[in-house]
């Protein structure tokens, strides 16, 4: 009765990231609204995140709980959702993760999660392979491949699936880690990425937080890069092949309503995107001069020209 008594007054709930990406609010705001949810009407809402210092996270998740009154958190990346797991195991968390729930500690299984997390989890590994075997279609002849990280992807994901897949493709494959989000320029210059042929982006949410400066630095360097999804070639990127992360969060949203209005996150399944994207920016590619094979644009959902 308690519960129910708080979710028909004003539900708190809290937007817990690593970085601060100006696009989550107003999206995150959209699609509870769409349920009905008005901010400073029926829901409280806080967007909270660690600056881009993932080592934050758990101080920041703790401190958090220490509030209290809390419904809700929702947690994006699988760093959030852990740190927010370790600071409570009562508290009902919704989370976007990048691996497997079950393998990282979060869930007992994807169908009944079992503890206080459930979400969505894209199983980013498994689109990071296919975007390594689009990007050898794409540049035949490439032999030098880096993949790009931070802490938020490099340390919740393993790339081993990434590394093999790459090296039965005739990749040599090397790892640009970005430790510290305010160093992109520095990791990302024309010197460092004149020692490869193609370059494969992981998701990543502090990247996605400097998506255009990135882009430029990529596109300075005349470098194929592979991004994990459609906004980034909407922004000027090469390609991309990736779950929809729109319709992702729209499922993450939904779940959201369904703890709000009762359900049990230990009872909610974890789900996984069914989209995926193919997008491909023509106009980059003729700048890099890269023809692409017909095969592929066949295959492509959006191509920009």
């Amino acid at each position: 009765m308690a519960t129910a008594q708080r979710i028909a007054g004003r539900p708190h709930v809290i937007h817990l990231a690593p970085v601060d990406v100006p696009s989550q609010p107003d999206a995150t705001r959209r699609l509870l609204g769409e349920l009905g949810y008005v901010e400073g009407r029926n829901i409280h809402l806080e967007f909270r995140n660690a600056a881009g210092n993932v080592d934050a996270l758990p101080a920041l998740a703790q401190e958090l709980v220490r509030e209290g009154s809390l419904d809700v958190i929702i947690a994006i990346s699988t760093p959030a959702a852990l740190a927010a797991y370790k600071a409570t195991q009562t508290i009902p968390i919704v989370a976007f993760t990048a691996v497997d729930p079950v393998a990282s500690g979060l869930a007992d299984s994807l169908a009944r999660p079992g503890r206080n997390v459930t979400g969505v989890a894209v199983f980013s590994e498994e689109t990071t392979v296919k975007r390594v075997e689009l990007m050898r279609e794409v540049v035949p002849r490439a032999v030098r491949l880096g993949t790009v990280t931070t802490k938020v992807s490099s340390g919740a994901q393993s790339l081993a699936p990434v590394l093999e897949t790459g090296r039965k493709l005739g990749f040599t494959v090397e790892a640009i880690n970005i430790d510290d989000p305010a160093d992109v320029a520095n990791a990302l210059t024309p010197e460092v990425l004149a020692g490869f042929d193609a370059l494969v982006f992981v998701p990543d949410v502090v990247l996605s937080a400097q998506m255009a400066k990135v882009i430029n630095l990529v596109n300075m360097a005349n470098k194929p890069a592979i991004f994990p999804s459609p906004d980034w070639v909407s922004n000027g990127g090469f390609m991309s092949f990736g779950p929809d992360f729109s319709d992702a969060t729209r499922h993450l949203i939904s779940q959201v309503d369904r703890v709000l209005k009762g359900a049990k996150p230990g009872e909610l399944p974890f789900e996984r995107p069914t989209k995926f994207d193919l997008r491909i920016n023509l106009r980059i590619a003729k700048a890099l001069g890269v023809e692409l094979p017909a095969t592929i644009l066949a295959r492509a959902d959006e191509v920009i020209e």
